[in-house]
């Protein structure tokens, strides 16, 4: 920002004025062209002079006196809108303070590490509030707001040849822009809530507290939220999910999400903003939170082995799946696929659900259970670390207690698909119990090879 120089802004300046020109004068230079020299030689002159008197209003020395006299005194600045809470509201709008931090896992307005500023007023001066935010530089950042605001010497001249004018017009621009309120103003139809202190009702001591729309940071979590959504990359990734002959890619959803309109018809009455936005802001899905089973699940200390009918409502949505395909009664090699794919999503259900016992009980709980000493190996690995447990780490080491996992799984397998499909319960035999294994063999080599450890 320091190498920025006064003929910079200038350029800035000019090419802002002439690109709002421009956009004023496209419906007249379009009726211009449609006309005849010979037969309309008077509508032309009356429109020659629309845009003769366009092209003066947007000279430097008659638009920036306009903006700052005018405009300026008709816009009202902030990072945090009243208007959002009711359109009718008269109230002040603020600039947040974002230099108080945080605590973590906490999000708000001091997340975002600049906050963009917006405006609302007359809607007739909001070119003011675009004009703010021009970049200097197209890439660098930096806008006009923050020089003009931050009096950088690169603006002393930009605003009019003559130098005082200049100054002025600066003044004034920054004096809107920083929107100094020493009592803010709230109004009958903002919401306000009364905050209780120590002995509140005692000594009848509350503040009250007046929330304002904070548009600034619903403005960026809209953009995000839609660049997430819509961009180019995300797209073409989503289109490409079911082509076999493209590489797969990532792509974003974002399900359970509401949007709240601002303004009805019109959004430009509440903020700049929540113009560009045409009144929409997006709410995240506020429900409550929904438990994953392998947190509610817990050993009980008579159970034998984890694979009983209990480890079902762990591996429900992967059983389902299962029982699905084999309903079926088709061989084909994509029925054959998606039952390998819910074998997976169940071995995988298994393996969290494991890896979730392993880190969070207690290392030796298992001496108190009735499980099999093959599993004790297995989801009790750190008893094997405790002083007294030599011989439990030495049969661990020594038996190949993963072999007796694969064949519980298989097992357990098996039962559950007998149970399912009692007139098929004969097809369920050797041949199934070893595909079976051959899947939980290869998904444990796969996680070794990840680094896990749940069956090291």
């Amino acid at each position: 920002m320091e190498t920025i120089t006064e003929g910079q802004v200038k350029a800035t300046v000019l090419r802002f004025l002439k690109t709002q020109c421009d956009k004023k004068l496209e419906p007249e230079l379009k009726a211009l062209d449609k006309l005849d020299a010979a037969n309309d030689a008077e509508k032309i002159a009356s429109l020659q002079t629309k845009i003769t008197a366009t092209q003066a209003r947007y000279e430097l020395e008659n638009w920036m006196p306009d903006a700052a006299h005018r405009m300026a005194k008709q816009l009202y600045f902030g990072t945090h809108i009243s208007k959002g809470i009711h359109p009718d509201s008269k109230g002040d709008n603020l600039n947040f303070d974002t230099s108080p931090p945080l605590p973590d896992g906490i999000v708000g307005s001091q997340t975002l590490s600049e906050l963009p500023l917006d405006a609302n007023g007359n809607a007739a001066a909001l070119p003011l509030a675009t004009f703010f935010e021009e970049e200097v530089e197209a890439g660098n950042g930096v806008k006009l707001r923050t020089l003009i605001q931050s009096q950088h010497p690169a603006v002393e001249g930009a605003f009019s040849s003559n130098a005082e004018l200049s100054a002025e017009y600066a003044s004034s621009f920054k004096a809107a822009l920083d929107n100094v309120i020493d009592e803010p103003i709230t109004y009958e139809r903002n919401k306000q809530l009364l905050w209780p202190l120590n002995n509140a009702i005692a000594d009848d001591a509350y503040v009250a507290v007046v929330p304002l729309y904070p548009s600034a940071l619903t403005s960026q979590v809209f953009q995000k939220i839609n660049h997430s959504r819509f961009s180019e990359e995300n797209k073409l990734a989503r289109e490409n999910r079911k082509k076999k002959s493209v590489e797969q890619q990532p792509y974003r959803s974002i399900p359970d999400i509401a949007i709240i309109r601002l303004g009805g018809t019109k959004p430009q009455n509440i903020s700049q903003l929540t113009s560009k936005q045409s009144g929409r802001s997006y709410l995240l899905s506020s429900m409550p939170p929904s438990y994953d089973t392998k947190s509610q699940y817990r050993i009980t200390k008579s159970q034998t082995s984890l694979f009983d009918v209990r480890l079902v409502q762990c591996c429900g949505v992967g059983l389902s799946q299962l029982y699905q395909v084999i309903s079926e009664f088709r061989r084909t090699i994509d029925v054959r696929d998606s039952r390998k794919d819910a074998l997976d999503l169940i071995l995988a259900s298994i393996f969290v659900l494991a890896e979730h016992i392993q880190q969070t009980y207690t290392p030796g709980w298992s001496k108190d259970y009735q499980l099999s000493m093959h599993e004790k190996y297995w989801l009790d690995p750190y008893r094997a670390d405790l002083e007294g447990e030599e011989d439990f780490a030495e049969n661990r080491l020594s038996s190949d207690w993963q072999a007796t996992i694969v064949d519980q799984f298989s097992l357990w397998i098996n039962a559950r698909l007998q149970k399912r499909f009692k007139n098929l319960a004969k097809d369920f035999g050797d041949a199934q119990y070893i595909e079976w294994q051959r899947e939980i063999e290869d998904a444990i080599k796969s996680s070794l090879r990840s680094g896990k450890e749940i069956f090291a």
